[in-house]
């Protein structure tokens, strides 16, 4: 399980800088979305996968449902870190509007 808040700030290429703690716990490939609260959210493989499994057994015909599967599926890409420890966020731009986020 990953534990922590780290602040960090977006560069001109729309790379973020992740912590050697948390690349070290996320191994070679992990998963990066929108989170609440202007947060991003960051997954291991595991807990993606327990992640997606949760969002895709919510009822298709709840508004609610549909709109939360929405909102963390439209905004998730797979992260690998380069040689730097930077990851390149493709969240969409309506999603980077923040210079520095907190990981959560």
């Amino acid at each position: 399980m990953l534990m922590g808040e780290f602040q960090h700030a977006i560069d001109d290429k729309g790379r973020l800088f992740m912590p050697a703690k948390l690349r070290d716990s996320l191994g070679k490939v992990f998963y990066v979305c929108k989170g609440l609260d202007g947060c991003l959210f960051v997954y291991d493989k595991d807990h993606w996968k327990a992640f997606e499994e949760k969002l895709n057994s919510l009822p298709l015909a709840m508004k609610n449902a549909r709109e939360l599967k929405r909102f963390f599926f439209s905004g998730a890409t797979e992260g690998v870190c380069d040689k730097q420890g930077r990851v390149l966020l493709q969240i969409g731009r309506a999603s980077c509007r923040e210079r520095v986020y907190v990981l959560v």
